[in-house]
């Protein structure tokens, strides 16, 4: 018994010593690959949204403008009339599709001083060769006067000279080719196109041409539109010269450096259809555009000016010119400005409007955040023709704050 006793107890023993069988085979697998990003996001004076390949871009700025304005005029027993106001609000879409040599654009503003909101910008830009021919189809700024071709957010003084409404300046529908005279290239810039008018915003849809029903009171009113029923149609051409790199369409020399310049030309005719229309010939019928400008910057200074001529069919031909001085008091920091001006009076061809104004600008990011600031006087010289008297200057004092996301 003792003997079987010890046998057992052994070959228990001798079982728990045996090793343990190994563990079964565990399937290795491989660790996902990490795939790159298919979009990339940057900020670059708005957000932008790229695809890895760079065949699509899109960027979107927010611009933002509040205003303090008050203007009093110089008669006795005036009083000052003063409000804030948002004179601009704007969403801007622009990029490329299918590569970089397919570019588009859309600005929509949401109520330009307290107006209702509308398309502003919406134009296609298609590359036709390597050497940056363009074609641009849509809605955009004539390309006639240099002041006016600034962004409404790149400039010294809270609005553009007196002369830019003498011009004719804003935006049209039409066509044009060019070189991307937008970025102001090295050397020679140019552009010539055919737009629906000769004059105007025709980017702000016309809401005029209400009538009123005689017997039961109802006015009504078509919807709002920003083409013709019939064209002239209008050309425009332009061009100009760059040197030193510089940035044409931005005033202020918030750069610095050495001397950088820019001049150019434009000329616009309105066809009227070839006819004689009210006129006692096609050639009276016509209406043209003349002007020259130029900028200059340099260590901070920074110099425009402009001269125009502008002729309305038969009436005689106006003229009008405007100066614009700035410098940087602290570089990239304070500017002081000054700007002088003259051109027709809108309301008396025999009259004309001078202003003088003077500006300090804060930037704290460029044109992107900054403070805005100037004060001038309006004046129209001349006698009035129904009173016989002349008029005293109007003060004019406005201040902005203005961010760009």
């Amino acid at each position: 018994m003792r003997t079987s006793f010890l046998v057992v107890l052994t070959t228990v023993q001798l079982a728990h010593a045996q090793p343990e069988p190994p563990p079964p085979d565990v399937p290795v697998v491989a660790p996902t690959p990490v795939q790159d990003e298919q979009l990339t996001v940057t900020y670059d004076r708005g957000l932008t949204f790229a695809s890895r390949d760079g065949k699509f871009g899109l960027r979107i700025q927010f611009r933002n403008q509040l205003r303090f304005e008050t203007t009093r005029p110089t008669e006795d027993n005036s009083q000052f009339a003063s409000h804030f106001l948002i004179p601009r609000a704007r969403l801007t879409v622009d990029g490329h599709v299918f590569g970089k040599t397919t570019r588009y654009r859309l600005e929509s503003t949401f109520g330009d001083t307290g107006s209702f909101s509308f398309i502003r910008d919406l134009f296609v830009d298609q590359q036709l060769s390597p050497a940056k021919v363009w074609l641009r189809a849509g809605v955009w700024k004539r390309p006639f006067n240099r002041q006016e071709l600034v962004s409404d957010f790149a400039s010294e003084f809270n609005e553009r000279a007196i002369t830019a409404t003498f011009a004719g300046g804003g935006r049209d529908l039409g066509l044009a080719i060019h070189n991307d005279y937008e970025k102001s290239p090295e050397g020679l810039e140019w552009v010539i196109g055919v737009f629906n008018a000769f004059n105007g915003g025709e980017d702000r849809p016309d809401i005029g041409g209400c009538t009123t029903n005689a017997m039961t009171g109802t006015t009504a009113c078509p919807p709002p539109t920003n083409f013709p029923v019939d064209f002239g149609p209008t050309i425009v051409a332009h061009a100009g010269w760059n040197s030193g790199d510089i940035k044409g369409y931005s005033e202020g020399d918030l750069e610095g450096g050495p001397l950088r310049w820019a001049a150019g030309a434009a000329y616009k005719i309105d066809l009227a259809n070839l006819g004689e229309g009210d006129e006692e010939s096609v050639s009276d019928n016509l209406s043209h555009g003349l002007q020259v400008d130029g900028m200059l910057k340099a260590s901070g200074v920074s110099v425009e000016v402009g001269a125009y001529m502008m002729k309305i069919k038969s009436a005689d031909a106006g003229f009008g010119a405007f100066g614009q001085l700035g410098y940087m008091l602290v570089l990239k920091r304070v500017q002081a400005a000054g700007r002088f001006a003259l051109a027709p009076d809108p309301r008396n061809a025999d009259r004309d409007l001078i202003e003088a104004r003077v500006a300090v600008n804060l930037f704290w990011q460029g044109h992107a955040w900054k403070w805005a600031t100037d004060a001038g006087v309006l004046k129209t010289t001349g006698e009035d023709p129904m009173t016989m008297e002349s008029d005293k200057p109007d003060f004019v004092l406005r201040s902005m704050l203005q961010l760009t996301l």
